[in-house]
């Protein structure tokens, strides 16, 4: 992968800041003059911004420099993307809408026509920006701001070609949307950003999936962002399913009005490097999220997962679930934060990481967080590690289950609860992804 050693910072920022190429994203893209602009401003934030740093406790697992890309691998590439794939499945599933991000481009959308005509808009970001500037510039960049961090400036800077998805006041959307977001063989580097609104009333499902070739080697910067409106319900499924030679930084944020309510599902399966920041900030009062969170490590890959519910209206409540699942070497580290505002009164929040470790070479780090800026709220926290329970594997072999097989058991029973707390019309999907990689256990 193209990385390289950064020994001094300061020089490396200085050196790079040489070379704005915004102007060469922008020029491939035809891309507006407000949004060359923001480009331009996202430039300029990420190389004001330090390397994290490792005693951070964010960035105390993971070390910054696997992000970190030579500035030639930054640009766009051009690429022949395929649209089988997605043709395939809006053919084979009862699916609203699908799309194919694939190299850098978005080489397949589909809506149903009854939602287009409803006013429902699915397209590439770009075309978006130019269709409908004030949506889009009202809401990009607004639950992740360029200074979040450095990678997200970087994202919002270089970011190539993304999907924009806004559902109307009150329209309600039955079936999931798909939208894939595929490797394709070559590029070094891969930038999408997605945007999900929803306004007062509507509901939506959205299910994203990273997937690339198993040998593929690439970087990936990903960047989602969602807008809940008042009494609107979003349930948003990720899917990451990357090959085990990538690096991927995953931050999404969804901002909650009054009264909504959103359902988060992330499952990280693949990667050989992987940091995932989820979070949501609950501004209106009323508003609810469940979050229900799962990985699967093995060989040598490496997870950094944080979350964070931001209570900052009173009545709110935020409930997570997160298990994980590591063998061989791998390694997971999660960190959980759960903030409420001195103003935001009467709210619940729960959070709950549990860790089950199949081998002697593996290693889980989990830290729950809490800060919490008045009294009158309910929050509770739990965290376990542990390894195969060796009473439940002997029982399980008394009764003639080969060990390889009551592991498989031991597992599928651990993340099971997750899987049952997801809607039934989710469930198919989720559990097959998870009984693959149970089944490699």
């Amino acid at each position: 992968m193209a990385t390289h050693d950064v020994q001094d910072d300061r020089t490396a920022t200085a050196t790079a800041a040489k070379t704005d190429l915004t102007a060469a994203v922008a020029a491939h893209y035809d891309e507006p003059e407000w949004l060359v602009r923001r480009r331009r401003q996202a430039w300029a934030t990420y190389h004001s911004l330090p390397m994290p740093d490792r005693v951070a406790h964010l960035w105390r697992y993971t070390d910054p420099k696997h992000f970190v890309l030579t500035t030639e691998n930054l640009l766009p590439a051009a690429t022949d993307a395929a649209s089988t794939n997605a043709r395939r499945l809006w053919e084979t599933e009862e699916l609203s809408g699908v799309a194919l991000w694939q190299g850098g481009q978005v080489a397949h959308l589909h809506l149903d026509p009854k939602l287009t005509q409803a006013g429902v808009l699915l397209m590439e970001l770009h075309r978006a920006s130019k269709e409908y500037q004030r949506l889009v510039e009202a809401q990009m960049g607004r639950a992740v701001k360029d200074d979040h961090g450095k990678f997200e400036a970087l994202n919002a800077a270089v970011w190539q070609a993304g999907l924009f998805l806004h559902v109307p006041r009150h329209v309600v959307i039955e079936k999931p949307i798909h939208l894939i977001i595929a490797g394709d063989g070559h590029s070094p580097f891969l930038a999408p950003r997605i945007l999900v609104g929803l306004e007062e009333g509507s509901q939506a499902t959205v299910v994203t999936e990273f997937v690339s070739p198993k040998d593929d080697e690439f970087a990936a910067n990903t960047v989602v962002e969602a807008e809940v409106g008042q009494a609107a319900s979003l349930r948003l499924v990720g899917v990451q399913r990357w090959g085990e030679r990538v690096t991927s930084h995953f931050t999404q944020r969804a901002v909650l009005a009054r009264d909504a309510r959103m359902l988060m599902v992330w499952a990280g399966l693949g990667a050989e490097i992987s940091k995932a920041d989820l979070g949501t900030l609950l501004e209106g009062r009323g508003s609810s999220v469940n979050l229900l969170g799962m990985s699967f490590g093995q060989r040598d890959q490496h997870f950094d997962q944080h979350t964070v519910h931001d209570h900052r209206a009173s009545d709110t409540l935020s409930d997570l679930d997160f298990k994980i699942v590591l063998k061989d070497r791998a390694r997971s580290a999660y960190t959980g934060l759960i903030r409420i505002e001195p103003h935001a009164t009467n709210c619940e929040a729960y959070q709950e990481n549990r860790n089950l470790l199949l081998s002697l070479g593996t290693r889980a780090d989990t830290i729950p967080e809490l800060e919490i800026l008045n009294d009158e709220v309910r929050c509770t926290h739990g965290a376990t590690i542990g390894p195969l329970d060796e009473d439940e594997l002997f029982y399980l072999a008394a009764r003639g289950i080969p060990r390889a097989e009551a592991v498989r058991m031991i597992v599928a029973g651990f993340v099971e609860p997750t899987l049952k707390a997801v809607p039934e019309d989710l469930q198919e999907r989720l559990r097959s992804y998870v009984d693959e990689r149970v089944k490699e256990i």
